[in-house]
């Protein structure tokens, strides 16, 4: 996937004008990455997702596959190590990301979850 990488200060980012969506209670993104795109829409949710409970956020897309803990899941040999370098390489991008421009703008009423690369099968080579 090509796409703009974030960088630098998040008073760069763009906001869409404000809509609050008052229905919005559990938001889960498979597949989310380091885009400039990806970051600003879940800063919008944060923003005006007024009902909002759960955010969870995994950078590693598996189609269908669902584990609580990559690691333990790992340790009973069912972590999908398949996954190509070049997706395990942005999702540790995508960690990174979520850390500096996300993790401080979650209310304190709406619980994060991020889904981490697994520290056995998804190292960067």
């Amino acid at each position: 996937m090509k796409h703009d990488p974030v960088s630098g200060d998040s008073s760069l980012l763009r906001k869409m004008p404000g809509h609050h969506h008052a229905s919005i209670k559990n938001v889960k993104i498979d597949g989310f990455c380091s885009a400039k795109s990806m970051i600003e829409l879940t800063c919008h949710i944060l923003d005006n997702a007024t009902s909002l409970e759960n955010l969870k956020l995994d950078p590693i897309y598996v189609g269908g596959y669902e584990h609580v803990d990559r690691l333990t899941v790992h340790e009973i040999g069912d972590c999908s190590p398949h996954t190509g370098q070049r997706m395990i390489r942005e999702a540790h991008k995508a960690v990174l990301a979520i850390e500096k421009y996300i993790v401080g703008k979650v209310p304190s009423n709406v619980k994060l979850n991020i889904k981490k690369p697994c520290s056995q099968c998804h190292y960067v080579k």
